[in-house]
């Protein structure tokens, strides 16, 4: 019966047999799990292809490093697979016979086909992923894009898994940022876009507009006020004005008439801002005429919408804030809150305070409380009787949870919300959802840079996923038409898949820096040249009709990069499990790299399809099928596409 995870195995296959020499040489029961977790690989592979440190075990067991040392040689040289034990330092050594091995792998790789190296779990659960949710004020930035292709990822991964994961999307229409746009947008008499304008994109710049154009209101109120008394303070008021009216200058550039309207309108206003927060309150509160800020929302999100298709996006379900509010559910948690324990008036309004929570380490780390985060207590309710961000969210949560009856629940959120989802977690448990306060996870991420470019969305300054996606698909296409195939539909298939695998190369936990020039190259660790690869490795298949299995041969196996390969092909079933469990994205990514790089090279190097011993080039087309199953699969994951011509 041939293995789903030969890897694995084999570390299982070496673990048992040193267990078992300790307990028979020394009598020591020693878990083979343990021994499992300490095995390492050499950083050169003339250094084996596995080792044990002997000073980590020999601390781990209590034993004396000669005692773990001879058991453990012993235990390596029992095993079949193994071809050579040495000691180098404090390390033992092992190369494995790869011949063998190799007969693990592709026996795997024929037998489970397309389905090699997906893991699969044991009890599937119900999952909800939130992803996405920007506020409905502008089109998907970059900052956003990352948002996207991380919060997919790991649909794709747990749902390959076999979990059963619902997508959903948080639109945050009751926001200060949505209350600015509809104001504007009522200024102007509810305009449509012009044609040939995504509606996201042009009422991101009214929004832009109005924002610029009440902050410079407010500036020049500030100049004339500090102008008599002079002095720095005049001079940083002055520059303020300077770079909104820039600004705005930029904006008008793009919306000249919505631009001079706004300012005549707005300026009518006595205080803008007190308009603003009426409109959010009204609308809050259920009046009909603040309902322009559901309309100007789901105007935007039509455009949103478009975005996310490009990329290849889809949601099960679509929330509105507002709906939380009007169904009644956020009432029944400030009815919650007023009978808690930890309810307190905190600066003259209803909150939470979990200082008494925050006391017990044990609730701290099961709720993910970052050690050193100070956690101030949470107000539920402005003066003003409307209700803050976290309160809803704390009902949107519940809903989550129930609708879908899900036993977790991943927020994709930015870093810069921690505290608000510790306070969250903790506005769970302390009204008693402790289930759902334990599996509430916040997956952040950090911030988005692209090279060259400064970004403020309350200015209009920011690259759009459109744009980005827009440039990379015209020289994709310049470099096809140099190749001669042409292809609006594959371009666009590379463009957003380049995006994915940039947005997923870095650590969600590092700041990216998105290189437009990186991301199309075709040389080395791109979409496109993972892309590139996977045809390579489909045309020489084709060419050769596919792989006569009854004709394979393990004989040159253990040759050069042959050996590499079936070494990572191996490894496949372990690098998804490992990814599976950290929904670590780059850690996929630097595997295929490393597998598409190996290929590349190996495919230069000797002939595949024109082997001329049988058995020999049986062996190669194996491996190459191997290849294009682990970058399919591995591109499914991180959601791009698998194009069999580039």
């Amino acid at each position: 019966m041939t293995t789903a995870d030969p890897y694995r195995d084999l570390l299982k296959t070496i673990a048992e047999s040193i267990s078992r020499e300790f307990s028979q040489s020394l009598g020591t029961d020693v878990p083979p799990d343990l021994i499992i977790r300490v095995i390492e690989e050499p950083p050169l592979r003339k250094f084996g292809d596995l080792g044990i440190p002997v000073p980590r075990l020999s601390k781990e067991l209590g034993l004396k490093f000669q005692e773990v040392a001879v058991s453990v040689e012993a235990g390596l040289r029992n095993v079949d697979v193994i071809s050579k034990v040495m000691r180098v330092g404090p390390y033992i050594d092992a190369f494995i016979d790869v011949e063998k091995y190799a007969s693990n792998v592709l026996k795997s790789l024929k037998e489970l086909g397309e389905n090699y190296g997906v893991p699969r779990v044991e009890e599937p659960q119900k999952i909800v992923v939130e992803y996405v949710s920007a506020n409905p004020v502008h089109p998907l930035h970059i900052g956003s894009g990352r948002n996207a292709a991380i919060g997919d990822f790991i649909y794709r991964i747990l749902s390959m898994a076999g979990h059963n994961v619902e997508r959903r999307y948080y639109v945050d229409d009751m926001g200060l940022q949505v209350a600015y746009l509809a104001y504007g947008y009522l200024k102007l008499g509810r305009p449509n876009p012009p044609e040939g304008m995504k509606p996201d994109k042009y009422y991101g710049l009214i929004y832009a507009a109005t924002a610029t154009i009440v902050d410079l209101l407010e500036a020049k109120k500030k100049v004339e006020a500090l102008k008599e008394k002079g002095g720095q303070e005049y001079s940083d008021a002055l520059r303020e004005l300077d770079s909104l009216m820039g600004d705005l200058a930029r904006i008008r550039e793009r919306i000249p008439e919505e631009v001079d309207g706004l300012i005549e309108e707005i300026s009518k206003d006595k205080d803008p801002k007190a308009s603003i927060a009426a409109l959010m309150r009204n609308y809050e509160f259920g009046n009909e005429e603040a309902q322009v800020m559901r309309e100007v929302s789901e105007k935007v999100m039509k455009g949103i919408k478009e975005t996310l298709t490009k990329l290849g996006i889809n949601m099960d379900v679509w929330d509105w804030e507002s709906d939380l509010v009007r169904e009644g559910l956020v009432q029944k948690v400030l009815e919650e809150a007023r009978k808690s324990q930890y309810f307190t008036i905190h600066r003259g309004v209803p909150a939470l305070d979990f200082k008494e929570l925050l006391k017990d380490k044990d609730l701290r780390r099961r709720l993910r409380i970052p050690e050193g985060l100070e956690i101030p207590p949470l107000i539920l309710v402005r003066s003003d009787g409307t209700t803050l961000y976290t309160t809803r969210d704390i009902a949107y949560t519940l809903k989550k949870f129930r609708e879908a009856q899900a036993k977790k629940v991943y927020n994709v959120i930015a870093i810069e919300q921690t505290l608000p989802q510790a306070q969250l977690r903790l506005a769970l448990y302390a009204l008693g959802h402790k289930f759902e306060a334990e599996n509430t996870i916040h997956y952040s991420y950090e911030m988005v840079n692209l090279v060259g470019t400064s970004m403020a969305g309350r200015r209009g300054r920011y690259v759009t996923v459109d744009d980005l996606l827009d440039q990379m698909k015209g020289r994709i296409l310049d470099i096809m038409s140099e190749r001669g195939l042409r292809s609006e539909d594959i371009a666009e298939k590379m463009a957003r898949s380049a995006f994915r695998y940039m947005m997923l190369s870095t650590s969600p936990n590092k700041t990216l820096v998105f290189d437009v020039n990186k991301a199309l190259n075709i040389r080395q660790a791109s979409g496109p040249y993972i892309q590139y690869t996977y045809a390579r490795a489909k045309a020489v298949l084709t060419k050769a009709g596919g792989v006569p299995w009854n004709k394979l041969e393990f004989k040159g196996a253990g040759e050069g990069l042959r050996r590499e390969l079936l070494w990572l092909l191996g490894k496949f079933p372990h690098v998804m499990e490992g990814v599976l469990e950290s929904l670590r994205p780059e850690d996929l990514v630097a595997y295929m790299n490393k597998v598409a790089d190996t290929f590349n090279t190996w495919y230069g190097a000797e002939p595949i399809a024109k082997e001329v011993d049988e058995g020999l080039r049986t062996l190669k087309l194996a491996i190459t099928y191997g290849v294009s199953v682990v970058l399919a699969n591995s591109m499914k994951a991180l959601g791009m596409d698998v194009l069999e011509r580039v």
